[in-house]
């Protein structure tokens, strides 16, 4: 009872040395993508079928959300402020 669907059993992920990323990795170890938890966007090194991307891009999202500092800054200077 295996919750991985089989797209995602031939990839593995990694966290980079570069602190915040993550590394798709092939069967092969090849670097396919690179994913930035703090931007959230998924930066393709090689070509991957349309289906598999998406459920690559799913699965990052769901297990490495991405951590927005902009949202952060924008709640912590809104709480701070004082209007006369």
């Amino acid at each position: 009872m295996q919750d991985r669907h089989p797209t995602l059993s031939s990839y593995h992920f990694k966290r980079a040395k570069t602190d915040g990323l993550i590394e798709v990795l092939n069967e092969g170890s090849y670097v396919m993508a690179e994913y930035s938890e703090r931007t959230g966007i998924v930066k393709w090194q090689r070509v991957v079928l349309a289906t598999q991307k998406e459920k690559i891009e799913k699965w990052l999202f769901d297990h490495y959300p991405a951590h927005t500092h902009k949202g952060k800054a924008a709640v912590a200077q809104g709480n701070g402020s004082s209007t006369r």
